[in-house]
This record gives structure tokens, sequence and C-alpha cells, in this order.
């Protein structure tokens, strides 16, 4: 009776841990499933995770091309922009200069020319024109020094950094002309904003005459003469220092008394040109103010007729030298 008691208890703990174990099972088989399912999601997550990365990183990419190319345009205008300014500003100061010749002349007492000045019979004996290019060298300046070559006749250039056409310095001094120095840059707003400024751009292109040529020239002129007005715009009572200060450091600077009238426009015509240079001051040194530049076609048109005027009239012809006597306009700014 014992032994049958202790079969049923011992039947009945196997049957209860029989359904443990099929408890136990479906449990581990509905986790597994569990697991899979989410290490699917998230591997599903993970993909996804990777494209939006992609796609916003492209998108990021070309966000910032579009801004590139924005920034792009945005400096090219600036620099058109500024190009303009920069000869707009040349051309108030090339008629600022003008306005103070004009006004100049009106305080000297008159100079009686007769009919015949301009018709290249007057007597100007005893005056010697120094003809003056600035803004060279350029592709009119082996034109120019032909024409002058050909006339026995000596001039100055006042030379920026011309570029490729750099070579042509050589030729200048070579043909017996004086180098002078102008300017390297010829951008007024960043010249005239300091006295700095104006000496290291002074010296970038005496460098540049020296590399090319050998000479240390001491001869200057400011960019819109030293009458200018549009140095105001960037440091007020600029020129009035720089006069000053390049004679403290061994520089001579020349303005002009004769102005040809080239700087007004690319289009003034070879006759206009001739006139102006007719209109001769009571000095007896004439310096003559052309331009050696791409689009002065009109200046080297110009120039026979201008050299033969001053020659029929008893001029003489000379290069400036430190021992020239000086013109000087009156200092504006």
């Amino acid at each position: 009776m014992q032994v049958v008691k202790q079969n049923k208890i011992l039947r009945v703990m196997l049957a209860v841990f029989a359904a443990v174990i099929i408890v136990l099972s479906v449990a581990l088989t509905v986790f597994s499933v569990k697991n899979n399912r989410l290490s699917e999601n998230g591997a599903q997550a993970g993909e996804a995770y990777e494209s939006l990365s992609e796609a916003l990183g492209s998108e990021q990419s070309a966000r910032a091309q579009e801004a590139s190319s924005y920034q792009a345009q945005i400096d090219a205008q600036n620099k058109a922009h500024q190009s303009e300014k920069d000869a707009l500003e040349q051309t108030i100061a090339d008629l600022n200069r003008q306005i103070s010749i004009k006004r100049a002349a009106t305080t000297q007492p008159p100079v009686t020319q007769s009919p015949a000045v301009q018709t290249g019979t007057a007597d100007l004996s005893g005056k010697t024109v120094y003809l003056t290019f600035d803004d060279g060298p350029s592709p009119r300046t082996p034109e120019i020094l032909k024409i002058l070559d050909q006339y026995g006749v000596k001039a100055t250039f006042f030379v920026i950094n011309g570029g490729k056409y750099n070579q042509y310095m050589k030729d200048i001094v070579n043909g017996g002309h004086s180098i002078a120095l102008h300017s390297y840059s010829h951008n007024y707003s960043n010249i005239y904003a300091s006295e700095e400024n104006y000496f290291a751009d002074l010296q970038k292109i005496s460098d540049v005459v020296y590399e090319q040529t050998g000479v240390r020239s001491n001869l200057i002129r400011f960019p819109g003469g030293s009458s200018n007005t549009v140095s105001r715009k960037y440091s007020k009572g600029i020129m009035t220092r720089l006069t000053k200060e390049v004679a403290a450091r061994g520089y001579v600077y020349f303005d002009w008394n004769v102005e040809s009238g080239d700087a007004a426009g690319n289009r003034v015509s070879a006759q206009t040109i001739i006139n102006n240079c007719r209109k001769v001051p009571r000095n007896n040194a004439v310096i003559v103010l052309m331009h050696d530049a791409s689009p002065k076609k009109s200046t080297v048109e110009a120039l026979p007729a201008v050299i033969e005027y001053y020659k029929k009239a008893g001029c003489k012809f000379a290069a400036l030298t430190t021992s020239s006597p000086v013109v000087h306009q009156r200092v504006l700014n």
C-alpha cells in the first residue's frame, strides 16, 4: 500500500516536471521569436539610420556647394563693382585736376597768344618740353618709343605694374628715356588709405623697375597728381603729408602744366589731344601729361603732330631728371 502511494506521488511529480519543461520550452520559443524580431527590427532601424545619414550628408554637401557658388558670385560681383568704383574715382580725380588747373590759370596773368599759336608757327624758343607718359608699360609702349626715336626726342615714363608688358621697361631705359615711378597698383582706395600703404606700394613698383632695368629711380608722380581730391575720401590731409614725406625720403615728384586731355576717356580724338598740347603755359618748363595705355590709340596717333608743333615753335625736348625744374600743382588735401 505504501509503495502504491509513493508511485502515485512520483507520477504526479513527473507530470509536474513535464509540464514545467513544456512551459519553459514554450517561453524560450516565444522569447527566441521576439528576440529575432527585435534583431530584425534593429537591423532595419540601423539601415534606415544609415540611409537617413547618407541623405542628410548629401543634402549638406549640396547646400555647401550651393553656398560656395553663391559666395563666388558675390565675390565676382564685388570685384567688378570695385573695378567700376576705381575707374569712376579716377575719372573724377582727372576732372578735379582739370578744374584745379583752370582755376590756377585764372589767378595768373593771361598768356597772350596770337592765332599763329594754333597753326604751329608760334615762337616758343627758350622753352623745354618734357613729354611724360603715365600708366605704362602697355601694348602702346613700343609704338610710342618708335615715334620718339624717329624724332630724336627723349621722354619720361611714369610706370605702374604692367604685368607681361614690364619687359618694355628695359626698352625705355635703353632708348635713353627716363623711367619714373607712378604706382604698383594704381588703386586709390588702397594707396591713399595711409602713408604706410602709399610707400609700400611705391616700394613695390620701385623693386619691379629695378628688377627689369637695374635702375633705382627716385622720380615719382602721384596717381591723380598732388592736387587730387579723391584721396580725401580715404585719408583726410594725406596729400599734404605725402608731398612732404616723399621729399624727406629723397624722392622728387612732378605734376604737369599741360594736359593732353587723353585721361578724359578712351574716345578722345587725336585732334583734341593736339589742340590741348598747343595750350602752352608761360613757364619755360613745359611738362605735358599723356598716357601710355592700351585704349589710348589716339594718343599714339596725335604724338607725331604734337612733337612737330613743338619743334616748329622752337622748343627743345628733354627727359626729366632730379635737376629738372619741378612743376607742382596746389595740394587740395
